[in-house]
């Protein structure tokens, strides 16, 4: 079990290390269990794993609230820069991973522990929360949305891994060409969306198409999740 498995892999890769045995992803659980997070709290580990609601299927929830987040790396291992008086600033820095691996390296083992454990405990209550959302096709029962990760998600977590390894060659020089007609077919594109929305919504002439929060606003309403 993974959390942003892409990352990793790649970081262990280069390293020389090939990994296999991939399980679940539980930045891709979360966002099919909630795709609107991106908004509200995002798909880190520290904010996934304090909030109470996304973890309440995890039984260490239950047994030890203190327990069950992700802890970020500048509050065990960040320092204040000192004044020039010699008293601590507002400004905290954080020392490089290669050095504090050696240097506080039992704070930075348990580090590393609490963080493999939050990810179990995030999968486990993630799976749960799935497993209770049902999964229709074309109006017909085909089980759970946990179902649906491990038959087709799973999968293409490993393919996009893949192709991230792999690669693409690119040529720059065209590529900077069509970046410039893009550009001019996008601004296009962006007036023409807003004039058609302002028919619906005469306050859609000003939007931000780029913007998620006011594409939703416009498609969706107050519609729940």
């Amino acid at each position: 079990v993974w959390h942003n498995y892409s990352f990793d892999f790649h970081v262990l890769e280069n390293h020389g290390i090939k990994v296999s045995g991939f399980h679940a992803d539980t930045m891709h659980l979360a966002r099919l269990w909630d795709s609107s997070r991106r908004m509200e709290g995002g798909y880190s580990l520290e904010a996934l794993t304090g909030d109470p609601k996304v973890m309440s299927e995890s039984g260490s929830l239950e047994k030890n609230m203190l327990m069950s987040g992700k802890i970020s790396m500048k509050t065990v291992f960040g320092r204040r820069k000192l004044r020039k008086d010699g008293s601590e600033g507002k400004i905290v820095s954080l020392a490089p991973v290669e050095e504090l691996q050696k240097k506080e390296r039992i704070p930075w083992i348990c580090y590393s522990v609490r963080d493999s454990i939050t990810t179990l405990d995030l999968f486990l209550s993630l799976k749960e929360k799935l497993m209770k959302m049902e999964w229709k096709l074309d109006g017909a029962r085909r089980g759970n949305m946990y179902d649906f990760y491990e038959e087709y998600w799973r999968p293409f977590g490993v393919l996009l891994v893949e192709m991230e390894s792999e690669g693409m060659l690119v040529d720059r020089k065209y590529l900077s060409d069509l970046e410039k007609i893009a550009t001019n077919e996008q601004k296009i594109a962006a007036d023409r969306f807003r004039r058609w929305a302002s028919k619906y919504c005469p306050d859609a002439l000003y939007m931000n198409v780029g913007s998620d929060a006011q594409l939703r606003q416009l498609f969706f309403g107050e519609t729940a999740n």
